[in-house]
């Protein structure tokens, strides 16, 4: 999926602060009973870490079974608690519920070392102890690796936090480093009388975050189909791309936003923009199996066949993922019968 780089301090070495080390020693040894947890055959893990070696810090995204979500940076900085907004608590136990199936692509672990630089490294923490495995993050990005989905997957819950810190600033929450987008705000809230009013007073419908992410970006993710509508009536950009090259349209098919592409397609949205690893935005709903999404896109035009610089189709993305329906779909419509089911 679309996944937004969270931010993180650029100050200090790169040693590991005390409290950094205490919090994540605390993820590694929770113990399951203290959060009312019990493994199950279907649901077997308690806890999940994925950790990325950036040049000035390691980041590492913590999904918890009770539904608790961090972000820790080893130079001590980091968000505790995303878990309480409902968004990011369903994101991350959605994780948890899908890391299972990789378990067969790790090792037990015998101790818990940080990534280095330009690698991720996961551990999953189960009944039987902690598993481990890591990769180059450019591999794991580039969709090849046995561990992309799940490192996709783990950067749909970094989105979710992302959001939820954005509407934490523009509620009067801490002081941050860098300043919130009102009109993003909005858009992320779905409040449409604000972001009307936003743009009545001359606010750019344009405006972007440090990220590149645009309120047309936010407001699709999230299925805010006025939102949508008002910020396309105000002439915003309906193919801006954000840093990773992805767009509107691409954050509305992952999401599985049907009512938001219908329009973003209307206003002129390209079907087969590719974002900076050439992949569509028909890939993004393949790959989750949002079978109205696909023969949406197929019926304006998407090619199933197109390949990114991953070597996958969109047909790939359904067949790796088992979704035998989406694949379906998608293999019929490059017979001459687009949008039908075999």
């Amino acid at each position: 999926m679309p996944f937004l780089g969270l931010g993180h301090s650029n100050s200090g070495n790169y040693q590991p602060a005390e409290i950094y080390l205490n919090l994540r020693q605390q993820a590694l040894t929770l113990d399951p009973a203290a959060i009312g947890f019990q493994p199950t055959e279907v649901n077997p893990l308690r806890g999940l870490l994925m950790e990325t070696g950036y040049p000035e810090a390691v980041a590492s995204l913590v999904a918890i079974a009770d539904g608790t979500v961090s972000m820790y940076f080893s130079n001590g900085g980091g968000i505790i608690g995303a878990g309480q907004h409902e968004e990011v608590r369903r994101a991350g136990l959605d994780l948890l519920a899908a890391a299972p199936g990789f378990l067969a692509f790790m090792q037990p672990a015998q101790d818990y070392p940080l990534p280095g630089k330009g690698r991720v490294r996961f551990y999953l923490l189960t009944a039987d102890g902690a598993f481990t495995a890591e990769a180059g993050e450019k591999v794991l990005g580039s969709r090849r690796a046995p561990l992309s989905l799940l490192f996709f997957r783990a950067h749909e819950v970094i989105t979710q936090v992302r959001l939820a810190e954005e509407k934490r600033r523009s509620g009067g929450g801490a002081a941050s480093e860098e300043e919130s987008v009102p009109l993003i705000e909005a858009a992320r809230e779905g409040d449409a009388c604000k972001v009307r009013a936003l743009l009545e007073t001359g606010t750019d419908p344009e405006i972007a975050d440090s990220t590149g992410l645009t309120p047309l970006m936010a407001a699709a993710y999230l299925g805010e189909e006025e939102i949508v509508h008002l910020l396309l009536t105000a002439r915003c950009i309906v193919d801006a791309k954000d840093s990773q090259g992805y767009t509107a349209l691409m954050f509305a098919a992952n999401a599985g936003r049907l009512a938001c592409i219908q329009i973003l397609l209307e206003y002129g949205a390209a079907v087969d923009t590719r974002d900076n690893d050439d992949s569509t935005p028909l890939m993004f709903a393949a790959q989750h199996g949002h079978d109205d999404v696909v023969r949406m896109l197929l019926s304006a035009g998407a090619d199933p066949k197109h390949k990114g610089r991953h070597g996958l189709s969109a047909i790939s993305f359904a067949q790796q993922n088992g979704l035998r329906k989406t694949e379906s779909i998608l293999r019929t419509s490059t017979s001459g019968n687009r949008g039908q089911e075999m």
